[in-house]
Formats: C-alpha cells, structure tokens, sequence
C-alpha cells in the first residue's frame, strides 16, 4: 500500500512540475485605460504625445491662466480627472484615467516664459472634479457657495480643484469617507500669489442615481448634465404646477373684480340721510 501511495505522489508531482498551476487558473485580462491624445487651454504641449508615456511639459501662454483641458481621447468607458498638483517640487498638471480601479497618471511640467506676469491677488477657483459628481450651478467668480451632487450610494470622495490663476494654489481635503446617509459640507481654498485667499463652499446632496447608474450615464455618447434638468424646479411638471397656481390666483383676481362690479348695492350713496346727529349736540341739550 505504501509503494502504491508512493508512487501516485510520485506521478502527482511530475504531473504538477509539467503542468504548472497558473494552467488551471482563469487568465483575465485586466485592460490599462490610457490617454490616447491631449490638448491644453492656455498652453502648448512641448514635443509628440504618446499614450505610453507619462511625463511632458507644457509652456503657459502669458494669460497667467491655469492650463485645462480643451480637448483628449482616452479609452472607452474611462473616467479622466484633472487635477492641479506638484510632483518632485514642480508645479503642473496631473491627469488620472481611470476604469474599473485601474488608472495610468500624466504629469504635465509648466514651463514658464520670460514674458509671463503672473497676477498676484488671484484666487478665483477655475475647476474642481470629483469622480461621479457634478457642481452645480457652474463655477463663477460671483459665487463661493455651490451644491456637489453625488451618487445615493457614494461613501467615499475624491476631490480635486485647479485655481484659475497659475501663480495660486487650492487646498483641498483629502479623501473623505461617509456613509449612504451623510450630506457634509467640503470647503476649498484657493491662494493667490499674495496670500490673500478666498474660501469655497460645496454642499453634499444626494441624488435620485447609484454609482453604477451615474457611471453609465455619465459613459452614454449624448451625456451633458447629471443635474440640469433633473432638479424638480427644472421638470416639466413644476412649470405645470406653476402655471396652474399663477392661473388660478389671476383668475380669482378677476372673479373679485366681477362680483364688485355687480354686487347689489343696499344703499344709495347719493341718498340724504333722513336722521342726522350733531356731535357738537350735549347729552343735557339733547335730553330737553
């Protein structure tokens, strides 16, 4: 009995240094999202871009302006986040793109030109992402307070902000874990050259949509808004309902001003009245 052991172990083991293990193992090929092209508002890429490349620079125009994004391709289905950060003590762009947990980052160097003037009291917020969320209304540099919607499902934030002048620098929190129920408020800084800062509010609202729903959404060719036209002061159905209530306050306005006009009257105002009292008249007087 022991040799039979034997020797199965034997064949066993031959069998397993012949055939590894990884054969028996589902290969899944896990797809590396990439940029495939890029280009920059307020500056130029310096040299030919190439997705399996990750380091450039870029030369800033003399606006002053924080570079964004004015055009890029990228893998289908991929989330692209731009954020303005500092890598090895230069300043420049960072761009994450990212399906399915997996991401590949690029980092575009500023280079500066001689004839760049910075200003200085700038601290107006340019842009800020949040990965399957959208701020509403649009950035202004009226507003400070803004609404940041997010999925119902959503327990972690990842927030991003890029100032508006290159010479500024934004101060964000890092990445914020909450539960289905939390709608906290996320304050960003922005300091311009001068030190001077400007403090920005985003309100945490919930919406009507899971990550998964806001992901294909956000992943359909005709996307534009997750919130314009979704909020109910949008819908078609609040314009019914304030209609119907403007039409019907006009509409018993008018009905008072009839029944004015036509309510009988129980007197005659031009009628002289038959008695009369004189308030100049005692109570003694009129007794005698």
């Amino acid at each position: 009995m022991k040799k039979i052991l034997s020797a199965f172990c034997l064949v066993m083991l031959t069998f397993a240094l012949a055939f590894p293990c990884t054969a028996f193992a589902q290969e899944v090929d896990v797809e590396v999202p990439v940029l495939k092209s890029v280009e920059f508002n307020n500056a130029q890429l310096v040299g030919e871009f190439s997705a399996s490349r990750f380091d450039y620079e870029i030369e800033l125009d003399e606006s002053g302006k924080t570079p964004t994004l004015k055009s890029y391709t990228a893998t289908d289905g991929a989330n692209v986040i731009f954020t303005d950060s500092v890598s090895s003590n230069e300043k420049g762009i960072n761009i994450e793109v990212k399906m399915n947990n997996v991401s590949s980052n690029y980092f575009f160097t500023y280079v500066y030109p001689d004839s760049l003037l910075v200003d200085e009291t700038d601290n107006y917020l340019k842009e800020i992402s949040c990965e399957l969320a959208e701020v509403y209304p649009k950035l202004n540099e009226k507003d400070t307070t803004y609404s940041l919607y997010i999925p119902s499902d959503m327990t972690e934030l990842k927030i991003s902000a890029v100032a508006q002048s290159v010479g500024a620098s934004c101060e964000v929190p890092g990445i914020i874990t909450l539960n289905a129920e939390q709608s906290p408020s996320v304050k960003v800084t922005v300091k311009a050259a001068d030190g001077s800062v400007r403090v920005y509010t985003f309100n945490i609202k919930r919406l009507d949509k899971t990550c998964e729903q806001v992901e294909q959404e956000m992943q359909s060719e005709d996307f534009t808004s997750l919130v314009e036209g979704e909020l109910f002061h949008q819908k078609p159905e609040f314009k019914i309902i304030l209609a119907s209530v403007i039409g019907g306050i006009l509409i018993i306005l008018v009905a008072v001003k009839l029944l004015k006009r036509l309510a009988v009257k129980v007197f005659d105002e031009d009628e002289v009245e038959f008695f009369s009292f004189d308030e100049n008249v005692s109570e003694d007087d009129s007794e005698q």
